[in-house]
């Protein structure tokens, strides 16, 4: 053999050796942070279990998939089971994670137990470096999902998510949510309908953002406490629904309560139909539907044809209010 060919295959073994070590490395880490991190959440009163815990994938990747996970944090109510789970990672870059979910699964909340199942749902996940696995950048996407809940179904044919740090801002998320073809549960289409001029699903759901927040988003948002908004720059909220089509924009500022404050600009076609759906679903004060009309019909004949609406109104602790008209009340904005 030529010395110039054992040169190269000498060098060759040698880098895979080296690979080899690595991924096996690795493979060390990942089968012993696993039981480590359990424990570690168990202490905390966490409730963390799964039957078997496997990592496969040799040489290029690291494939973790556990066998009936369970999860549950009592100090916030939420919990979540399912059949099985993977994360995969490329062992060159494994900072980049891939997570998979089974076709069905089931998550509590503070509020019920809701039964999910899907065709597909999967999310990329990309997080820097170090021991805080600080987020950099995460997307989501589901197809034909549907949420069962306490004697209701409601779903949708897709649903997005996406979210990156904002460049040159501390602890600030550019936000992405679309869903499309959402079908409501029965009970809510017939509170917000009852004379059914509606279509049974809402063609389009949209939300563009960027949200600031008091705490980074990274391994201690899950295990210990979930980061607060603190502002939102609402560059697009858009709801699109037979003939009636709601836009909104705006800037909010959240205090530690969860209550906002700052002003939003609605634009809305069939307006006065959907100010019907408001008052529906309470979120316009009994008696007020009169007022409220006449003043956003006058609005609306400044604005442009008789049916398009664009009106700004005022946020104060969480009321919103059309000049001195308070129209109705958002909810704390807290993430638990």
């Amino acid at each position: 053999m030529p010395r110039h060919t054992r040169l190269i295959v000498a060098i060759t073994l040698a880098l895979a050796v080296l690979y080899a070590g690595w991924w096996t490395a690795g493979y060390v880490v990942l089968t012993r942070s696993l039981p480590a991190w359990a424990e570690d959440r168990r202490a905390e009163g966490w409730q963390v279990d799964w039957t078997e815990a496997s990592v496969t994938g040799f040489p290029s990747r690291f494939d973790t998939t556990l066998t009936e996970p369970a999860l549950a944090d009592p100090a916030t109510g939420w919990a979540w089971t399912a059949p099985f789970f993977q994360v995969f990672a490329l062992s060159y870059r494994p900072t980049h994670l891939i997570a998979v979910w089974p076709p069905e699964q089931t998550l509590w909340t503070p509020l019920a137990r809701y039964a999910l199942s899907h065709e597909d749902m999967r999310a990329s996940l990309r997080v820097t470096p170090g021991a805080a696995l600080t987020l950099e950048s995460a997307a989501f996407d589901a197809h034909g999902l549907t949420v069962q809940g306490p004697g209701w179904s409601a779903g949708t044919a897709r649903l997005r998510l996406a979210a990156r740090q904002t460049p040159a801002a501390v602890d600030t998320l550019d936000l992405g949510i679309e869903a499309s073809t959402v079908t409501p549960a029965a009970s809510l289409k017939d509170a917000l309908d009852p004379v059914g001029v509606l279509p049974a699903s809402v063609e389009t759901l949209r939300l563009t953002a960027t949200v600031a927040f008091d705490a980074p988003w990274d391994r201690a948002a899950l295990e210990r406490r979930r980061p607060q908004p603190t502002r939102i720059d609402l560059t697009d909220l858009r709801a699109t629904w037979g003939g009636l089509d709601l836009r909104v924009t705006g800037d909010l500022d959240v205090d530690t309560f969860g209550l906002a404050s700052g002003r939003l600009t609605v634009k809305a076609t069939n307006w006065r139909q959907i100010l019907t759906l408001a008052e529906a679903a309470g979120l316009l004060r009994p008696g007020l539907r009169g007022a409220a009309e006449r003043g956003l019909a006058a609005l609306a004949a400044q604005s442009g044809p008789d049916e398009t609406l664009d009106v700004p109104l005022t946020v104060s602790d969480n009321v919103v209010s059309l000049g001195i008209l308070p129209l109705g009340r958002l909810p704390p904005l807290i993430l638990r």
